[in-house]
């Protein structure tokens, strides 16, 4: 339990959580290391747990393997419908580097701390407000940037992004083939 007091402030606090309260509730989270390769939910599968990135990359992809998102440290995730509904999923999401350090809590520990807790349930609303508007800016850019713009994008927040993802995905996660994104990279460095 010791362990898991050093990954608590991976978990937004939102003006809302003080160290006390992470403290109160750090034996309702669990850390895990997770390996490059290891699936973390397939098709099919209940979403049980709420994940918060200590350290390392892990992504989503559907059954056609076309990337649906990647996440960083410091982000949270989960397959969304699945883990709200408790019903099974269609994707798959998987960890895409070694060591990567996850703080997670269970659906229904997640519920009992919303019950013991005024601070807690006030924390879940306002957390899922930042994910449905870190969601919605996502799927705006999809549909009014243009590949270009997106590549740009993910490059500016997350320069280092090209060396830990692979070409292929981020490619797929732009929604253009890898010649195109060749030709994107080959333009920007020209400019340079």
């Amino acid at each position: 339990m010791e362990e898991i007091t050093s990954y608590l402030n991976t978990i937004p606090r939102l003006n809302i959580l003080e160290t006390e309260d992470l403290q109160e509730a750090k034996e309702y989270f669990t850390l895990e290391t997770l390996s490059s390769g290891d699936i973390i939910l397939a098709p099919g599968s209940i979403c049980k747990k709420l994940y918060f990135i200590s350290s390392g990359l892990v992504f989503s992809y559907n059954r056609a393997r076309s990337i649906l998102w990647y996440e960083f440290e410091g982000n949270a995730f989960t397959d969304i419908n699945s883990f709200y509904t408790q019903k099974p999923g269609d994707n798959y999401i998987e960890v895409a580097e070694d060591r990567t350090a996850l703080v997670s809590i269970s659906y229904d520990k997640l519920q009992t701390l919303y019950k013991m807790s005024h601070k807690w349930a006030l924390w879940g609303t306002q957390f899922k407000e930042a994910e449905i508007v870190r969601l919605v800016s996502y799927y705006e850019s999809l549909r009014v940037k243009d590949a270009s713009k997106r590549y740009f994008d993910l490059v500016a927040s997350h320069p280092e992004a090209l060396q830990r993802i692979p070409l292929g995905h981020i490619a797929s996660y732009l929604g253009i083939s890898q010649v195109s994104l060749s030709r994107i990279r080959a333009g920007s460095q020209k400019k340079k």
